[in-house]
């Protein structure tokens, strides 16, 4: 039984993610409406910075180049392991720019 209200579509994008004036290099793995699946791929030296709740602004280009900027917060994060220096986010995105959600009907 899936509890997510939009569906989550797979695809791999580079991303800059901001959280409280830091910014890190990452990758999208999965879009929905509402919702953002992210991995941050620079080194992080302290997790603080992504506990629940905290505004998060991604900086992206769609796969025709055209630039999207999202804000959101982040809903939850892993650290897949202690030897690990990335971690994975999953991020709420608030009020969403219509360019896109015109790209994500697309997928549908």
């Amino acid at each position: 039984m899936n509890k997510r209200q939009h569906n989550r579509f797979v695809i791999t994008l580079h991303t800059r993610v901001t959280v409280n004036g830091d910014t890190y290099e990452g990758i999208i793995g999965n879009v929905s409406e509402e919702g953002i699946s992210s991995t941050i791929t620079t080194y992080v030296k302290t997790d603080s910075n992504f506990s629940p709740h905290k505004a998060v602004t991604l900086n992206f280009n769609l796969p025709s180049g055209e630039p999207v900027t999202l804000e959101g917060k982040v809903r939850w994060f892993l650290k897949p392991s202690e030897d690990k220096e990335t971690l994975i986010l999953g991020l709420y995105i608030e009020d969403p720019p219509p360019r896109y959600k015109e790209w994500l009907g697309k997928f549908r």
